[in-house]
């Protein structure tokens, strides 16, 4: 079977370039997301956004569900399934927020915390190995580069 040639290259060949980084970041993006979803699922049984919920989860004893929800890209129905499935699973418990009645306050359980790093670990070795082919310094410059990028005018 033939590979076919990523749309970032067709554009940087005929278009503008800074377009075709644009795409070039979002075609990496998709390999990274893939890559996640395969090794979290075979090696700890949870979807990218289960670990995303997680490892937000992880930042403090507890958070509240308007904080969490802002830290993810993904909607409050959405939210709340994926914290529903988690409980039942054990791994992370909802109460009432004390202060505010409407609110909600989500922790991870002592297993959540345990599959949480154990996921984390994952992560970073998903990341450091497809960043193995750069030195720090250069690692550097693209983080330097990717931070003057502003979408919102």
């Amino acid at each position: 079977m033939e590979e076919t040639t990523p749309v970032s290259s067709m554009i940087r060949q005929n278009g503008p370039v800074k377009i075709a980084a644009w795409r070039l970041m979002m075609e990496k993006y998709q390999d990274f997301m893939t890559r996640f979803e395969h090794e979290f699922r075979t090696r700890h049984g949870l979807s990218a956004n289960e670990f995303d919920v997680l490892i937000n989860a992880s930042t403090s004893a507890q958070v509240r569900h308007r904080d969490l929800l802002r830290s993810l890209v993904i909607s409050r129905s959405a939210l709340s399934r994926l914290l529903g499935k988690l409980e039942g699973r054990g791994l992370v418990t909802q109460e009432p927020d004390p202060e505010d009645h409407r609110g909600v306050l989500v922790a991870l359980t002592e297993a959540g915390q345990k599959l949480c790093a154990e996921a984390a670990e994952t992560n970073g070795e998903i990341i450091i190995s497809a960043f193995s082919g750069l030195t720090d310094s250069e690692a550097e410059e693209i983080f330097e580069l990717a931070s003057k990028i502003c979408p919102v005018g």
